[in-house]
């Protein structure tokens, strides 16, 4: 049985030393580019490529790594990489503080819950990201309250137009107005409540609307049932905790809230494609130093 869990990095963890909320550097620096052992952050990440091969995993869905990506990761999701030794670009390291302030304003989609964590964009596209950085990057060396200020400036504008070709590439995930904060709304109760609470009536009333309303807007903007959302969440929970702790499959369900092993095993597979002792072989075959 094997003793492996998934660890959960800071930025002090990655660089030795805490930084005040943005870290920025580029991917190239020697040592900085360790990221095949899959763990977690406790920060958001947004990986810059400008070129480069390989393969990048998040939370289970393998992307391939190409030149002019930008790769979005939440805090709590499980991801590691396999880089090509070429590969640069930028590695951009974010608070939940600083992200939180920024949401208050717009939600940042490419941060919510099921959504592409992948933005393919062109040569001159990137370029104009690149430029921002490399304003974001030199203005870090200094230490001055306006400097600082200047920067959350740049940061948030930054993140706007990152916000403004996602929405061209992935236009169904386009929120506006007062639906948009209920789905984020709906989503963090899940976060919250999702081992100890299945029923949509459950959130519906946490979000003061009906379980209908709540099942329109969730397929509108989610693409599936309120029903599905919860599951899907407790289901990819349920593949962090196979892969990343010794629990036994009877544990862990009991853990997410099923006390019928059997109904969990269905549960799984419907949405996992696989049962769990499948999912959980198959991940150990792919990375067979956790066995």
């Amino acid at each position: 049985m094997s003793n492996y869990s998934i660890p959960t990095l800071s930025v002090g963890n990655i660089l030795g030393e805490e930084t005040l909320g943005i870290t920025l550097f580029q991917h190239s620096v020697k040592g900085r580019d360790a990221f095949e052992e899959p763990h977690k952050h406790d920060f958001y990440m947004l990986f810059f490529v400008e070129k480069g091969t390989g393969f990048h995993n998040i939370d289970f869905t393998q992307h391939t790594v190409a030149d002019n990506q930008v790769y979005f990761i939440r805090p709590g999701q499980v991801h590691n990489w396999l880089l090509n030794a070429n590969t640069i670009g930028f590695q951009l390291m974010v608070s939940a503080e600083i992200i939180t302030i920024f949401s208050n304003l717009s939600q940042l989609p490419y941060f919510g819950q099921s959504v592409p964590s992948c933005l393919s964009l062109t040569q001159k596209e990137f370029q104009e990201f690149k430029n921002h950085l490399q304003e974001i990057e030199n203005a870090l060396s200094q230490n001055d309250l306006l400097t600082k200020e200047i920067i959350l400036l740049r940061l948030h504008l930054l993140f706007k137009l990152l916000q403004k070709d996602y929405l061209e590439q992935f236009p169904e995930y386009h929120f506006s107005g007062k639906p948009e904060k209920v789905i984020k709304k709906f989503n963090d109760l899940i976060d919250a409540n999702f081992q100890t609470e299945s029923s949509v009536r459950f959130y519906a009333d946490g979000l003061s609307i009906t379980p209908n309303y709540l099942n329109i807007l969730s397929q509108k903007y989610l693409m599936m049932p309120a029903s599905d959302v919860i599951k899907e969440r407790t289901i990819l929970e349920a593949k962090r905790l196979l892969t990343s702790t010794d629990l036994s499959i009877k544990e862990i369900a009991y853990q997410l809230g099923f006390n019928d092993n059997g109904y969990f095993s269905k549960v799984f597979k419907k949405y996992a494609g696989k049962t769990p002792g499948d999912f959980k072989e198959s991940y150990n075959l792919y990375h067979p130093s956790h066995q």
